[in-house]
């Protein structure tokens, strides 16, 4: 009896990459169509061929990934979207073969313990440095209609950060996620802005600059490899139950607790990692200590009577502006914020109403009956937390009109 073997067939509405072919050696070309008519239509393609190299060991890096993106594409759209681009991974010799459509390729290369080629080129960018001088950084290759292309890249050895998380009753910490996170900008002098543009353009290249991230083991010990050169905080994020009652049709409330080493809360005072290219910094160790961490607790109302159902408490710390904590206002007017350690803070509330929060139910977002609805003005004082939980704070709001608005 014959058998026919039917061919398996992927259908998906969103743009998908295609694995052609394995070639002769063993090495996976790839394609990326950018949309249903484009995988209609058939395209002129050329082949690139490359190599990479581990420069620490001057050997291949096997199974390492290369990217080509569309410099045309990129370039035209530089604040969203990624364009055209094409993938491919090393063989066991570091070689790559890919198909490609004529023409300007930025081309990007990373492996495991290595720096990317984004990161290392954004790495060495002056002060004050443009999302521009970035991709005039980040290696190209021409793709020609006959002859294809070829491209040579070489990864270097990042640094690494490691050590070990516990709890203050000295137990591993673990299954903690830890990040190495670039202090201040991505490049020293940077505004704001300009470093958004050049974390936006890493990302549309297929990389990112500098820092990474590892969960905790059952030691507690971490390892963050591959970070470029560069200043680094260490942050400990720990996910808490959220204290409170959740708005009906939604699951528990989560609050994300971070660490910054040597295991202070507030970003101002973490420790600054200087590294350098393949040093290994193995000495961070540092507690997470809840226990150090209070709860502040009280009750909102209106001064005619009103009754405040939701809106938001929160505490801001005068010192340390990136340093604050949140809490909804609940249906009976009480509010509770949880890991607050000692200092001063400005208390605040905002978008306080007499209705309660929405309701979420099988289809999403549920309107509330809005008929008579209040709302109040926001408020501001000053608050200092000391070494003990704060409770029994009472606030009173002030209606922002005498008559209540009809939605």
């Amino acid at each position: 009896m014959n058998r026919l073997l039917k061919p398996f067939v992927l259908s998906l509405c969103a743009p998908v990459l295609l694995i052609t072919a394995a070639h002769p050696q063993g090495v996976v070309s790839g394609r990326v169509f950018d949309g249903p008519q484009q995988q209609q239509a058939a395209r002129n393609t050329a082949t690139v061929t490359g190599h990479v190299t581990c420069s620490d060991t001057q050997r291949a890096a096997r199974f390492a990934n290369v990217i080509l993106i569309a410099v045309e594409q990129l370039s035209e759209n530089p604040r969203g979207g990624f364009g055209r681009r094409v993938m491919a991974r090393t063989d066991l010799d570091g070689n790559f073969s890919l198909l490609a459509e004529p023409g300007d390729y930025y081309v990007t290369a990373s492996a495991p313990g290595y720096i990317s080629t984004v990161a290392e080129a954004a790495a060495r960018l002056p002060s004050g440095a443009t999302a521009a001088d970035l991709l005039s950084a980040v290696p190209q290759v021409h793709v020609s209609e006959g002859s294809g292309g070829s491209v040579n890249l070489s990864v270097d050895r990042g640094a690494v950060i490691s050590g070990r998380l516990q709890w203050d009753d000295g137990t591993p910490a673990a299954g903690v996620s830890v990040n190495a996170m670039l202090a201040n900008s991505t490049v020293p002098g940077n505004s704001p802005a300009s470093a958004m543009d050049l974390s936006r353009t890493a990302n549309q290249l297929g990389g990112f600059m500098g820092g990474g991230f590892q969960n905790t083991d059952d030691r507690g010990v971490f390892r963050i490899s591959g970070l470029a050169p560069g200043t680094y905080w260490l942050r400990a994020n720990v996910m808490t139950p959220a204290s409170g009652t959740p708005p009906r049709g939604m699951g528990e409330m989560m609050t994300n607790v971070s660490f910054y080493a040597p295991g202070k809360v507030r970003r101002s005072e973490a420790e600054s990692i200087i590294v350098k290219s393949g040093e290994e910094h193995d000495d961070v160790a540092f507690a997470l200590n809840l226990s150090a961490l209070h709860t502040v607790s009280g009750h909102v109302d209106g001064t005619g009577g009103d009754q405040v159902a939701s809106g938001f408490v929160r505490v801001s710390d005068t010192q340390d502006s990136s340093f604050s904590r949140q809490a909804q206002i609940q249906p009976d007017g009480s509010f509770t914020l949880q890991w607050v350690p000692a200092g001063s803070y400005t208390l605040s509330v905002n978008n306080a109403s007499n209705m309660p929060p929405p309701v979420f139910g099988p289809r999403g977002r549920q309107s509330n009956d809005n008929s008579g609805r209040v709302t109040f003005q926001p408020f501001q004082e000053s608050l200092t937390v000391t070494d003990t939980d704060l409770s029994g704070i009472g606030i009173s709001l002030t209606p922002a009109s005498n008559a209540p608005t009809a939605q």
